[in-house]
C-alpha cells in the first residue's frame, strides 16, 4: 500500500567525535584512578542501567577485568528505576538484550527484588539501594551521560543518577521523581561519595553517530564537577532535528531502549510534556508505528505521540507501562492516542487533522529519536532544506 507522503531521503551533517578504542581507553583511565587499585577480597557491585549505550557489554567487561586484576569480587547488578516490568526477571532480560549476561561480562548477574534504606540525605530524601549492592564493600556504577527528558539541572542522567534513582529500583524513583530531581540527584550523589561506598564510577558520553565520544573515570573529589562539564559535552554533541517548526513527525520506533519517555522529549519538544515552556521543536502531529522489542512492552511516552498503530499498541504491555509511569508522576506518558489500523491510516489521519496536502505539509520521518543522520522529509521541506543537510540517493 503506498504511502501518502512522497519521502525525499536526506543525510544530516553532525559533530561526532569518536574514541577509536574505548575498552582501551578505559583501562588506561582505570590504570591512572587511585580508587580502583587494592582491592584484594572486596565484593563490589556494578550497577547497570537500561540504555544502549554503545559496546556496553564490552566496557562492562573491561571494568570487571580490571576489579578482578585489582583483587576485587565484582558482580553486576540492575540499576533501572520500575525498567524491565519493575521485576527482577524483567531486569534481568533488559540487561541481556544489551549483551550483559554472565557469559558475556565474566561475573554473576545478580537481580533481585529487594531494596534496603541505605540512610538520608540532609534535606531528608530517604536513599535506597539494592540490596545485593548495598550488602557489598563497593559500588562501582557505569553509565551514559546525557540530557534528561523531565528536568534541567547541573546533573541529569549520568552515574549519578544511576546511583540516585536506578539503584533503589521503584523506591528511589518514586522518591526522587516526587521531589526536586534536580536538586535531590546531586544530593544523593554527596551521601554515597560521603559514604565511602562509591570509589569511583565510569561515565561514557555518546556522539551523534552513537559512537563514544569521551570515557572518564569519575573520583569522589572530582566526580560532581567532572560529570557536570561531560553533560555539557552531551548537551553539544545530541542530534536534533534542523527545524522549529513542523506539521508532522513520524517516528517509525519508540522504546525505552531509546529513551526514558520512548521518544526523547529533547528531540520531538519539551512543549510535549510541559506546554507552554516555550522550547522548541514545536511539532503540531506525531505519529508513532511501533515499539522496540527490547522494551519488553514498556510504551512510556506513548502518551506523547498523537496517533499509533494497531501493531505498537498490541507490543504494549499496561502492566510494565503503568508501574514506570507511576512512578515517575507523569501520568500523561502512558495515554493512548488515537490507534489507526495501519501505517497508512496513522499518516492519514495526521494529514486530514492538519488540513494539510501530502505536497503542503511540512514533515520528517525518522527511525527513531536517536538516529538523526538519515532520514526523510516530504517535499515541502526537501524544496528548501537547512544548512548541513543533503538529499541522497535510495
Amino acid at each position: 500500500m503506498a504511502d501518502p507522503i512522497p519521502w525525499v531521503p536526506v543525510r544530516q551533517e553532525l559533530e561526532a567525535p569518536e574514541i577509536a578504542d574505548p575498552e582501551a581507553e578505559l583501562s588506561r583511565a582505570l590504570a591512572a584512578c587511585p580508587g580502583a587499585a587494592g582491592l584484594s577480597g572486596r565484593r563490589v557491585a556494578v550497577p547497570v542501567g537500561s540504555r544502549a549505550v554503545p559496546g556496553l557489554a564490552g566496557l562492562v567487561r573491561c571494568l570487571v577485568a580490571h576489579l578482578r586484576s585489582a583483587g576485587a569480587e565484582p558482580f553486576v547488578v540492575p540499576a533501572m528505576g520500575t525498567h524491565g516490568g519493575a521485576t527482577p526477571e524483567g531486569q534481568e532480560q533488559t540487561l541481556a538484550d544489551l549483551g550483559i549476561t554472565p557469559g558475556a561480562v565474566g561475573v554473576p548477574v545478580v537481580s533481585r527484588p529487594e531494596v534496603v534504606p541505605a540512610g538520608k540525605t540532609p534535606s531528608g530524601i530517604t536513599v535506597w539501594c539494592d540490596r545485593a549492592a548495598w550488602e557489598a564493600d563497593l559500588i562501582v556504577p557505569l553509565h551514559r551521560v546525557k540530557p534528561h527528558t523531565a528536568f534541567r539541572g547541573r546533573l541529569e542522567s549520568g552515574p549519578a543518577k544511576l546511583l540516585a534513582v536506578g539503584l533503589g529500583k521503584g523506591h528511589s524513583a518514586r522518591e526522587l521523581h516526587r521531589r526536586d530531581l534536580a536538586r535531590g540527584v546531586p544530593e544523593v550523589l554527596g551521601f554515597w561519595l560521603a559514604s565511602g561506598k562509591v570509589p569511583f564510577g565510569v561515565a561514557v558520553v555518546e556522539n551523534a553517530r552513537h559512537g563514544i565520544a569521551r570515557l572518564e573515570v569519575l573520583e569522589p573529589g572530582t566526580w560532581p564537577r567532572a560529570e557536570a562539564r561531560l553533560l555539557e559535552l552531551a548537551r553539544d554533541l545530541l542530534p536534533r532535528l534542523p527545524w522549529d517548526e513542523l506539521d508532522l513527525l513520524v517516528v517509525e520506533r519508540i522504546g525505552k531502549d531509546i529513551s526514558g519517555t520512548g521518544m526523547d522529549l529533547n528531540v520531538i519538544g519539551m512543549e510535549r510534556r510541559f506546554p507552554g515552556c516555550g522550547a522548541t521543536p514545536r511539532i503540531r502531529r506525531i505519529v508513532a508505528l511501533d515499539l522496540t522489542g527490547a522494551s519488553h512492552g514498556n510504551a512510556n511516552g506513548v502518551g506523547y505521540a498523537d496517533v499509533v498503530t494497531r501493531r505498537l499498541e498490541e507490543r504494549m504491555d499496561r502492566g510494565a507501562t503503568y508501574a514506570n509511569t507511576r512512578a515517575t508522576g507523569f501520568l500523561e506518558a502512558a495515554r493512548l492516542p488515537m490507534v489507526a489500523r495501519d501505517e497508512r491510516e496513522a499518516l492519514e489521519i495526521a494529514l486530514e487533522s492538519l488540513r494539510l496536502r501530502p505536497d503542503r505539509v511540512r514533515a520528517v520521518r525518522i527511525r527513531d529519536t536517536a538516529y538523526l543522520e538519515r532520514f526523510r522529509v516530504s517535499p515541502a521541506l526537501a524544496r528548501d532544506l537547512p544548512q548541513g543537510v543533503h538529499k541522497v540517493c535510495g
